[in-house]
């Protein structure tokens, strides 16, 4: 038996499963249940939250099933083990699940102590498909994952080497999103987001969350910043550059090293949920070096969760920047345009700036510029590119839509 804390998370559409597994897992005090969840969706956003050491998976569940889920969770939190949970032994739904990357695979109707054996048994790293439940099939899949699942270790292995190939070499690309005022047009400021070159090709944040995983967050990141502040001497003094970071890195001396060697009164630091904050109080002395050198803090992804409100509290953030899923369809529903118009209320009386992120419509930019957002960026506005040149000793983005003034 696992003799450390097994860290697991279930996901099942049926509460009922839910609740008898809760309490099944309950009685051992080796597993630490950090969470549930009743869809693919919410099973791989728990699972990219708390990288538990096992995730039991119900097969059916809606959102793409257990094997959406599977593969999605193996990209964002590499160490954890997949169970696919099941009331079906169908051949075809054990390989599927197999092939998306399950080490174990138990039935809704199995003793609690079988569950509970494969739980252990997966997060050792060991195969837990019961041969005297899915019979020859499952004989054939355990040789079928001796061959072709690779061990945790050697996962955790080649996703640490790809990270930092990534760090040392020519993975990482800067692209730029410009942010716009949204009276005049003007160019305020510029984001700064690293896309990566190198294969596997997936999205960044999959990039950032398994550098975390790995331990090499804060070197990804000031990888990434390095890069992006490379760029600074050809941006307009007037324009500022944003650079995300988490709270690790916001932290880290060598951040703080890099932006005393340029102007930093032209950088903002766009503060990220990738780790949560530890203590609010040191965190504040690291900012209060930062802000003594000139740059700024930002706030993302405000109204998306509770964490960005914490920080708005207790960091006294410059810009507030306004997540996407507060301003897609604010023209048309009364709780977001009233959520923001007391958030920038709010700002204004402090003193914040506020920017609108992901505007994509002109229904939107309209209704935002009616509520006193002044700042904004999205596809409507800009797309991420390169950074034009200086033509005639005017700088001057491509704006996709001018509707302003």
């Amino acid at each position: 038996m696992t003799m450390g804390r097994i860290r697991l998370m279930l996901a099942d559409d049926e509460g009922q499963v839910l609740e008898a597994m809760t309490q099944l897992v309950s009685t051992d005090p080796f597993i630490d249940l950090v969470g549930t969840a009743k869809d693919a969706g919410e099973a791989i956003d728990l699972a990219e939250l708390h990288t538990p050491d096992v995730a039991l998976l119900d097969v059916r569940m809606p959102g793409g099933g257990g094997s959406r889920a599977a593969r999605e969770i193996r990209l964002r939190s590499p160490d954890t083990q997949i169970v696919a949970l099941s009331a079906s032994t169908d051949p075809r739904t054990v390989v599927s699940m197999v092939r998306a990357g399950a080490v174990g695979y138990v039935g809704k109707d199995q003793s609690g102590d079988e569950v509970l054996r494969a739980i252990h048994r997966s997060a050792d790293g060991r195969s837990s498909i019961a041969v005297d439940r899915v019979g020859e099939v499952a004989e054939r899949l355990t040789e079928h994952q001796s061959r072709q699942l690779v061990p945790t270790s050697e996962r955790a292995r080649v996703s640490k080497e790809r990270i930092e190939d990534a760090i040392r070499g020519d993975a990482l690309e800067t692209v730029f999103q410009p942010i716009v005022d949204l009276d005049d047009g003007g160019i305020r400021g510029v984001e700064a987001l690293t896309r990566f070159m190198s294969k596997p090709r997936r999205s960044p944040e999959t990039w950032f969350v398994e550098a975390a995983s790995q331990g090499l967050l804060t070197q990804l990141e000031l990888a990434a910043a390095a890069r992006a502040l490379e760029h600074l001497d050809v941006i307009p003094d007037d324009v500022y550059l944003s650079v995300n970071v988490s709270t690790e890195t916001l932290c880290e001396p060598r951040l703080h090293q890099m932006l005393r060697a340029m102007p930093a009164a032209r950088v903002v630091l766009e503060l990220t949920e990738r780790t949560p904050v530890v203590d609010y109080g040191e965190m504040s002395e690291w900012l209060a070096d930062l802000r003594a050198l000139g740059s700024r803090l930002a706030i993302d992804d405000v109204g998306k969760g509770f964490s960005g409100l914490g920080h708005l509290v207790e960091l006294s953030p410059d810009l507030l920047k306004f997540d996407r899923s507060l301003v897609a369809g604010v023209d048309a529903d009364a709780t977001k345009s009233g959520l923001i118009t007391r958030l920038t209320s709010f700002a204004d009386e402090v003193g914040m700036e506020v920017v609108a992120e992901g505007i994509e419509t002109e229904a939107e930019l309209n209704t935002l510029r009616s509520l006193g957002v002044g700042t904004g960026q999205g596809f409507l506005l800009g797309r991420p590119g390169p950074i034009p040149p200086l033509v005639n000793g005017t700088w001057e983005w491509p704006l996709r839509h001018r509707p302003f003034g």
